[in-house]
C-alpha cells in the first residue's frame, strides 16, 4: 500500500513539475513568473493523492457489497434446498423461490405445503408402515415343506 502511495505521490510530483514549467512558459510571455514552494507543491500532491485514496476505498466497499450480496444469495439458495429436502418437498423448487431470511423461507414453504400438501399427505399413507412380509404369503403357523424335496418330486 505504502509502495503504492509513494508512487502515486512521485506521478503527481512529477505531473506538477510539468505544470509549473508550463505556468513558467506562460507566464514568460509578459506576465509575472509564478513559482510553487515546495509546501504549495506537497499540498497539490496530498490533495490528489487523498482524491485517489477516497476513489479507490469506494471502489474497494463497492466491489466487497456486490460480492457480499453474491454470497447471501448462495447462502439463501443452499438455505432453501435444505428446507425443501426436510420436508420432501422436490430441490428444484429452489429455482424458483426467492427469499430475503428464514423466517420468510418457512412462511413460503408453509403455504406450498398446505396448498400441495394433501397430495404429499396421500403419499405418506401409500407407504408401508413397520414390517412386510417379503416372499411368499399363507399360514404362518403352518410348517413350511422342504423347497429341495419339493422341487425333485419327493414330497
Amino acid at each position: 500500500m505504502e509502495q503504492t502511495t509513494d508512487t502515486m505521490e512521485q506521478t503527481t510530483q512529477a505531473e506538477n513539475m510539468g505544470n509549473e514549467t508550463e505556468v513558467q512558459e506562460v507566464a514568460g510571455e509578459g506576465a509575472e513568473k509564478k513559482l510553487f514552494t515546495q509546501e504549495e507543491v506537497n499540498g497539490f500532491v496530498k490533495s490528489q493523492v487523498s482524491r485517489m485514496m477516497k476513489k479507490a476505498t469506494k471502489d474497494q466497499e463497492t466491489e466487497y457489497a456486490q460480492k457480499f450480496a453474491e454470497l447471501q444469495a448462495r447462502e439463501m439458495k443452499l438455505l432453501v434446498k435444505e428446507q425443501l429436502s426436510e420436508r420432501g418437498m422436490p430441490r428444484e423448487l429452489a429455482d424458483i423461490i426467492t427469499c430475503t431470511d428464514e423466517a420468510d423461507i418457512k412462511s413460503k414453504l408453509d403455504a406450498l405445503n398446505k396448498i400441495y400438501g394433501l397430495q404429499s399427505a396421500a403419499r405418506e399413507k401409500e407407504k408401508p408402515m413397520g414390517f412386510m412380509q417379503v416372499g411368499a404369503g399363507g399360514d404362518p403357523h403352518a410348517m413350511p415343506g422342504n423347497p429341495v424335496r419339493k422341487a425333485m418330486g419327493l414330497e
